[in-house]
């Protein structure tokens, strides 16, 4: 091609800074249906039928069904949709395939592929959880994702193209463009600055806009021109004129900040919690409740803790960074209408004793499921609590601390039913999905998702 076009010679030159193309695509429309479809057996090699890292038809229908499973355990906000992969991976959308690379893909085929091969998939996927990520990568992400990738492709070409003449079609171009992805960042900017997902979806909605097929162009224009300025009129009536807005059109007025019903508690460092309704009236705590609570505000500082204690609960929270904690919802019912958003990872810390005597705290992680939130008032300022359930796990049986087990490198856990306590709000980390795979739960990557619709 460079003898064919002489004249691009400074263009060649210039390598991908040039046309940088869209890395998303490249990952997520490609890579990733290519690497699913080699270890399910669907790519049309021959020999491959015998390979090792060639999964049974039977695991492979047992990792749809996992999945399915998956689909009530996982907040809404990191993934809208959890399809059966076996049967409908054909349709899988870029959101689809982001989340099997950056999730589930690891807890799903980790023991039962070849450990060569697997390694090769967790390296893929743990540069994409750096890529695909909403805000910017510091140089030194930058080069560790440089790093994995190269290491991914390396692996790709030896372990599974191994250069002979009879698997020429494993030696797909896709791969090697995986190469390009870091030097199209160092000129262009995070991933998501040049990838096509918006502008595919904004073309996607002209197509109803145009209601005459005699002069399109100019009927096109006509309508967006129209919405353009109904979203501006929209939104210039609701933010500077609200009342006139409402008696306009006879809609109360956009609502700011939190409901009706709400309690904002500072939780430290300008930082917030936001307890949402439903709530209960405020009442006494009792029996296991009660001496929690008054464990939990003598942990907090709170000198003199009265016998009787008064909380108001709730059962929906805003954590610090914005993201839903539910609680653990009742009713026969549940686990099949309602999506999970109650698991939640803690910060805790724990006592250990270095090897000169002295007791230091240690920072640790650990899981619990929320049943409910209380406030409780102090010298009239408000303090948030969350009754939290433990899990129980191979390495905490009794569930007493919440700490999860490791397989295979993956933190999990065999049941939300340990010791109940009050624990600060200001310790809830994140809500997290799950997945279940041999009656073992095991936690998954918590995705920041890239918009509401995303």
């Amino acid at each position: 091609m460079r003898l064919a076009y002489p004249h691009l010679t400074r263009t060649w030159s210039l390598g991908p800074a040039r046309a940088p193309y869209d890395v998303m695509h490249l990952l997520l429309q490609n890579v990733a249906p290519l690497l699913w479809k080699l270890f399910a057996g669907k790519v049309p090699v021959e020999g491959t039928a015998d390979e090792d890292y060639v999964l049974p038809a039977a695991t492979v229908a047992l990792i749809g069904r996992e999945i399915v499973g998956a689909r009530r355990t996982v907040p809404r906000a990191q993934a809208r949709s959890l399809r059966n992969i076996d049967t409908q991976f054909r349709s899988f959308k870029a959101v689809d395939w982001m989340y099997w690379l950056v999730s589930t893909a690891e807890v799903l085929l980790v023991g039962r592929i070849p450990d060569s091969h697997y390694a090769m998939m967790r390296t893929l996927c743990k540069a994409c959880r750096i890529l695909f990520r909403p805000h910017g990568l510091s140089p030194p992400e930058i080069d560790d994702v440089e790093s994995r990738l190269q290491r991914f492709v390396r692996r790709y070409y030896r372990i599974v193209y191994r250069g002979t003449y009879a698997r020429l079609p494993l030696c797909r171009s896709v791969i090697a463009a995986v190469l390009d992805i870091v030097p199209n960042m160092r000129a262009c900017g995070p991933a998501w600055v040049s990838w096509q997902f918006p502008a595919e979806r904004k073309i996607g909605e002209l197509g109803p806009l145009i209601h005459s097929h005699s002069s399109p162009s100019a009927n096109l224009t006509a309508s967006l021109m129209r919405r353009t300025q109904a979203e501006l009129v929209t939104a210039f009536g609701q933010t500077y004129a609200p009342v006139q807005w409402s008696e306009a059109t006879g809609k109360a007025p956009r609502g700011e900040g939190p409901p009706r019903g709400s309690v904002v508690v500072s939780v430290g460092g300008g930082e917030a919690v936001t307890l949402l309704p439903p709530r209960s009236a405020v009442a006494h705590l009792a029996d296991a409740e009660l001496a929690s609570m008054r464990e939990a505000l003598a942990v907090a500082g709170v000198a003199d803790v009265p016998a009787a204690i008064l909380a108001m609960k709730f059962f929906r929270l805003k954590l610090v960074d914005g993201k839903l904690a539910g609680s653990r919802p009742a009713g026969s019912d549940c686990t099949k209408h309602r999506r999970r958003n109650y698991l939640l990872r803690i910060n805790s810390t724990e006592k250990r004793r270095r090897s000169d005597g002295q007791e230091v705290d240690v920072p640790v992680t650990t899981y619990a499921a929320a049943l409910h939130y209380a406030v409780v008032f102090v010298d009239g300022e408000p303090m948030a609590f969350a009754y939290l359930t433990r899990i129980k796990s191979a390495r905490d049986r009794q569930g007493r601390y919440g700490y999860p087990a490791q397989r295979f490198g993956i933190d999990c856990f065999f049941s939300a039913d340990g010791v109940r306590y009050y624990a600060p709000a200001a310790s809830l980390d994140a809500v997290i999905g799950s997945l279940e795979r041999e009656g073992v739960h095991f936690v998954l990557y918590a995705r920041e998702p890239f918009s509401e619709e995303r």
